[in-house]
């Protein structure tokens, strides 16, 4: 028992005199694990080695000093030096096979991964869909004029999908319409890719597999808005079909997931694209829909230089320092939106509602704003509304009461000549561009306007 008490004490006896050494050592041990991390495999041999070494010194000398009697004795002693000096090369060995574990386990989890992303990706875009069946029908008849004998072979075809099966007392789908529940189903099964929940590899396909179904799903009618001479009423007619089918369940199920948030539920996940975010097609997009989060409208600083949200519900939605140029909102629903500061230099805005929209410090320089419901008293407040277009009846029924002279005549008190005279001196002055309802800029040539 005095053997062990007198041992003990020179133990704490020789750790009170190298306090500093063990606060080194610690911080080597700490910086070293650290380190551990960043090093290759053939460095960790090596440090494994080297670490081992040191501590066999540490331990021989420590012993030689302290305890020579216990190191020329006792074998037991011998074991546990050992045994300490081989622990850094065993837990080598041992991270080796972890880690190469861990790297099969990996493997293993992406080529699933890889292989239900893949699935997914032709579900969603429709290889999956059933071809379309011809059905001819071929019905012969025959009659007889003037003794001559006629026939007739008339003949009809039908494109049909496979028939709804059979069903006693309860309703099936048919091939076609359970491929388009396949398909849905898909694009919200690409949620947890698009969010990133299996690895950043798959995030930007995810979003480019949605974003390109989006704009597949819009396509026709785009094309349609893109020919010359469309009537009101056949403008209205293809907007109503890109609402239609932005409404449609996939048109909701697209909706949902490209509009969705981060793993965190703090951020808008397209927020991490930001250079896939110019000239993207959301037209016909609904943000005020059902399940989206008031964080997905909020688009602020976002660059969205020629993007295309035509049709698109934006109501409410945060455009704040946004790059706004050349985007398409056309028929856009823009009621209390945000557009402080923005940028809609060149932007076509027709037929946009625009009331209680804030374009606060906005630069809307070129843009197009005929027959749009805007605002006068927020739209004036714009950073720059050089040569912005609108038409006749906006500037008689917003602008001119707001912009005449103190106590001057209402706009059908004056005669046709003073007319013209009030349009070209605000054209003047304002270098805003004036259209009537056939398309027809009226007003001075441009060449004669102010600068």
């Amino acid at each position: 028992m005095g053997n062990a008490d007198y041992i003990w004490e020179q133990i704490g006896v020789w750790f009170a005199a190298r306090k500093w050494m063990i606060v080194v050592f610690g911080l080597i041990v700490l910086g070293g694990a650290y380190a551990w991390r960043k090093l290759t495999n053939a460095w960790k041999v090596f440090c494994s080695g080297i670490v081992s070494l040191v501590i066999f010194v540490i331990l021989f000398v420590f012993f030689q000093i302290c305890f020579p009697e216990l190191l020329e004795k006792s074998a037991g002693l011998w074991n546990f030096i050992i045994l300490v000096v081989s622990a850094p090369v065993a837990f080598a060995i041992w991270h080796f096979r972890d880690e190469n574990n861990r790297q099969q386990i990996e493997n293993q989890r992406k080529d699933i991964n890889l292989k239900e992303f893949q699935k997914l990706s032709e579900w969603v875009s429709g290889a999956h869909l059933p071809e379309v069946e011809t059905v001819s029908k071929t019905t012969q008849k025959s009659s007889s004029k003037d003794g001559a004998e006629i026939t007739e072979q008339p003949t009809e075809q039908s494109e049909e999908y496979a028939k709804k099966p059979d069903a006693a007392n309860f309703d099936t789908f048919s091939k076609r319409d359970g491929a388009v529940a396949l398909q849905i189903s898909a694009i919200y099964n690409l949620l947890p890719f698009f969010r990133g929940d299996y690895g950043e590899s798959f995030r930007l396909p995810a979003f480019n597999l949605l974003k390109s179904a989006w704009q597949a799903m819009q396509q026709d009618s785009l094309n349609q808005l893109e020919m010359d001479n469309l009537s009101d009423e056949e403008q209205e007619k293809i907007f109503d079909e890109l609402k239609k089918r932005a409404a449609s369940p996939m048109g909701v199920a697209l909706t949902q997931v490209l509009l969705s948030l981060n793993q965190e539920n703090k951020k808008l996940n397209l927020r991490d694209f930001p250079e896939m975010l110019p000239n993207i097609c959301l037209a016909g997009m609904n943000f005020r829909l059902n399940g989206v989060s008031e964080i997905a409208r909020d688009l602020s600083g976002l660059n969205l230089n020629g993007a295309d949200f035509r049709g698109a519900v934006l109501e409410k939605v945060i455009f704040q320092k946004s790059n706004l140029r050349c985007t398409k909102l056309d028929n856009a629903i823009l009621r209390d939106a945000n557009l402080q500061d923005a940028n809609l230099e060149w932007a076509k805005l027709r037929r946009a509602r625009l009331d209680e929209t804030n374009f606060q410090n906005t630069d809307i320089c070129y843009a197009d704003l005929r027959n749009s419901q805007l605002n006068w008293k927020k739209l004036k407040k714009s950073k720059n509304i050089t040569c912005i277009k609108i038409n006749k009846y906006d500037f008689i029924e917003q602008i001119y009461p707001d912009w005449k002279k103190e106590n001057g005549p209402q706009w059908r008190e004056l005669e046709g000549n003073e007319q013209g005279k009030v349009i070209d001196q605000f054209c003047s002055e304002t270098l805003i561009r004036i259209f009537n309802k056939d398309g027809k800029r009226i007003g001075p040539p441009f060449w004669e306007y102010k600068t």
